[in-house]
């Protein structure tokens, strides 16, 4: 059985995992709350008692295949302290000891969409900390990347139901490998972006707010795992799709991921999920 796959029911070393002093917020330790361990490409991934060990196991194995053709991402990562968490359904974003202390964005955060901009007193504005992260996220990227149970289960009671979410956080993180260890395909990416965005691609959808969520949003479409996107009766769905409709980035994303385009355990790759029932929508962009 690949190593990915050999989930390790422990409780959690401190040596273990790279956080496990006492995180301020909630007094709780990460070495207190991770009871389960499983290992992807020398990336921890951990969860507490009420996770799935299957959830633990699918995310392993979908970080060694999206690492696959460039291990020397993972190996930054890994040496940089990079370590998955992820959520039981019953858990919560502000649950984790090492995001308990989360304040919600003030109004000039770039992270936030247009939409969110536009209507941030009654979406953000009016909310605690705890209410807004707990709404806003069940997975986010970095240092500490998180991921949903439900998510990577498939389950319909997933937020996301219809795509992988945790495909597009740990991409991220891949970004910023990239950043690190190879600067021309970082340069390169930026590029793609800018041309993107000074053609009209992608605009007002969520690939659009950034240039990480270009590669992000991006990376889900090469990966078959993404819902849909539509421009004007021009739809993108698949990696086929994206490599017709934006060249550039489909050009960035294969060189490091090569040509593969599903990810073991992905349980939304090429789903008929992906899209809305009924008659396919014109334009997919939030309307605000």
């Amino acid at each position: 059985m690949p190593k990915a796959l050999k989930t390790i029911i422990v409780a959690v070393a401190a040596a273990s995992i790279a956080a496990c002093q006492t995180v301020p917020g909630n007094g709780l330790s990460a070495e207190r709350f991770y009871s389960q361990r499983a290992d992807a490409s020398g990336i921890p991934v951990v969860g507490s008692a009420k996770v799935p060990a299957q959830a633990l196991e699918i995310a392993a194995r979908v970080i060694d295949d999206m690492l696959s053709r460039r291990p020397d991402l993972g190996r930054w990562l890994a040496l940089n302290g990079y370590r998955v968490a992820i959520m039981a359904e019953s858990e919560s974003t502000t649950d984790l000891p090492e995001q308990a202390h989360w304040t919600r964005p003030d109004r000039s955060d770039p992270r936030l969409t247009r939409c969110e901009r536009k209507h941030y007193d009654e979406r953000i504005g009016a909310m605690t900390d705890r209410q807004y992260w707990n709404a806003r996220a069940r997975g986010m990227a970095g240092p500490l990347t998180s991921g949903a149970a439900e998510d990577l289960l498939g389950l319909p009671s997933s937020r996301y139901y219809g795509e992988t979410i945790f495909v597009h956080e740990f991409s991220h993180d891949i970004l910023a490998a990239i950043r690190a260890v190879d600067p021309g395909l970082s340069k390169r990416i930026d590029e793609s972006y800018a041309r993107a965005v000074a053609s009209g691609l992608w605009k007002n959808e969520y690939a659009s707010t950034s240039v990480d969520e270009y590669w992000a949003e991006g990376t889900q479409f090469w990966f078959n795992s993404n819902k849909l996107a539509a421009f004007d009766g021009r739809r993108i769905v698949n990696d086929d799709d994206l490599a017709l409709y934006d060249p550039s980035l489909a050009s960035v994303l294969r060189e490091v991921y090569g040509d593969r385009h599903r990810l073991a355990g992905d349980p939304f790759w090429m789903s008929p999920a992906r899209a809305p029932p009924g008659p396919l929508p014109l334009n997919t962009a939030e309307v605000c």
